[in-house]
């Protein structure tokens, strides 16, 4: 846009000097031919004439040709053959101390470009006006002509200039594009860092710069992890003394303030897990890509020999070629939650199934109604109060997926139970 504005106004400009150029040459041709009639100027006591000029211009010989001449004192006038019976308006303020340059309407109906001046035969005599006109229509086709010229010309070198500039931002950006496509790559596995080998130079001190960026990041997120990892270990003794003293306050018999104390307690554990499943979690920053079905023989392996896992029969359709972008410990919290609450629930039944970019895990159970999908995975809520209930395993998934650039997903399986579907 801005080289068109640039140009447009190159356009208007260069088109008001064109025009004053050719009006000022044909000025100064219209000059050439006045001095050439003053030398042949003669004056006499009857008057004076212009018989010894001989015009170089055959125009001046051809009438309404445009091209006029005329000397005037009073009513006495000598003229070209152009102008045939009519006369020039003689111009006012008009001396002989120079020649006078202006614009005035002639005969023909045409508009004229004229200079003029006085001629004094001797400083008692009564001087004489001389008129060299042009019809000004020549020097307005010229004009239009060079505008449209010029404008075809600077039309293509708006066009050429534009398509130059296209180029060079095009290929000076493909080294920018490069640290980019390097940058999503960054985003999907945090633990690799940019090669400034594989860029060109003049952005090696930019990928040096985001790399150095990357690591600061790296060690604020290990320090933050640790400090909450830190912070929920050390709260696990705590709860275990206050789990103590419930058991002791029921004892007593106090069983309404030993339930509320209870409760209070598997708030804080709850939140504590949680916390502990994200710093773990977090603290791997390899992004995958995971084969979901070793990870699943795993975590089912380890259930199948619980109380809960014993007693239902799992189901799973992980085909080998099937990847997720996660490392294999993440997907291992986050699917070991899920696969413990299934368990938990299932009336016979678990079933896993991968697909690319995505794992179900559902049951038989009861299911979880569509009022409480919500409530359960949003910070310390459950559906079921009761220490290992509904609500913890799937709210620790949904944080890990979420701090995986995934999501969870709740329904109905067609099982009859909950499904519960892992999405990236």
């Amino acid at each position: 846009m801005a080289v068109a504005v640039a140009l447009l106004i190159s356009w208007f400009t260069l088109v008001l000097l064109f025009d004053s150029h050719i009006r000022r040459n044909t000025e100064d041709d219209l000059i050439r031919h006045g001095r050439a009639i003053v030398s042949a100027l003669t004056f006499s006591p009857a008057g004076f004439s212009a018989d010894t000029y001989q015009p170089s211009d055959l125009r001046f010989d051809r009438p309404a040709s445009g091209l006029y001449w005329q000397v005037s004192r009073g009513d006495n006038i000598i003229r070209s053959r152009s102008l045939w019976d009519n006369a020039l308006d003689v111009p006012v303020g008009v001396d002989g101390t120079d020649w006078h340059r202006g614009t005035a309407a002639g005969p023909f109906g045409q508009d004229l470009v004229r200079v003029a001046r006085t001629i004094q035969e001797n400083e008692s005599a009564e001087p004489v006006t001389l008129i060299v006109a042009a019809d000004r229509a020549s020097l307005i086709d010229a004009r239009q002509e060079f505008a449209r010229e010029l404008a075809i010309f600077l039309t293509l070198l708006w066009a050429t200039l534009s398509l130059a500039a296209w180029f060079q931002v095009t290929i000076g950006l493909l080294p920018l594009r490069a640290v980019q496509s390097s940058i999503s790559e960054l985003k999907s596995s945090p633990a690799s860092r940019l090669s400034p080998g594989r860029f060109a130079t003049e952005v090696t001190p930019l990928v040096d710069q985001i790399n150095e960026l990357a690591d600061a990041r790296e060690a604020d997120l290990r320090a933050a992890r640790d400090r909450a990892a830190n912070l929920a270990h050390g709260l696990k003794t705590p709860l275990s003394a206050l789990r103590a003293v419930a058991r002791r306050v029921r004892e007593a018999g106090q069983g309404d303030m030993a339930d509320g104390l209870e409760q209070s307690i598997l708030a804080a554990s709850d939140a504590v897990d949680r916390e502990l499943a994200r710093a773990r979690t977090a603290a791997s920053l390899d992004r995958g890509p995971t084969a979901p079905a070793a990870v699943i023989e795993r975590l089912v392996s380890v259930l199948s020999r619980t109380d809960r896992g014993e007693r239902v029969a799992f189901e799973m359709d992980c085909p080998p070629g099937i990847t997720l972008p996660v490392s294999a410990d993440q997907l291992m919290e986050m699917a070991g939650p899920l696969l413990e609450n299934a368990a938990r629930y299932a009336a016979s039944v678990v079933r896993v199934t991968a697909r690319p970019r995505d794992l179900v895990i559902e049951d038989d159970g009861p299911g979880l109604g569509t009022a409480n999908r919500e409530r359960v995975i949003l910070r310390g809520q459950r559906a079921d109060e009761r220490p290992g209930g509904h609500g913890l395993g799937l709210a620790i998934a949904n944080d890990l997926a979420e701090a995986t650039d995934g999501r969870l997903d709740l329904g109905t399986s067609d099982l009859g139970g909950l499904k519960a579907r892992l999405v990236w």
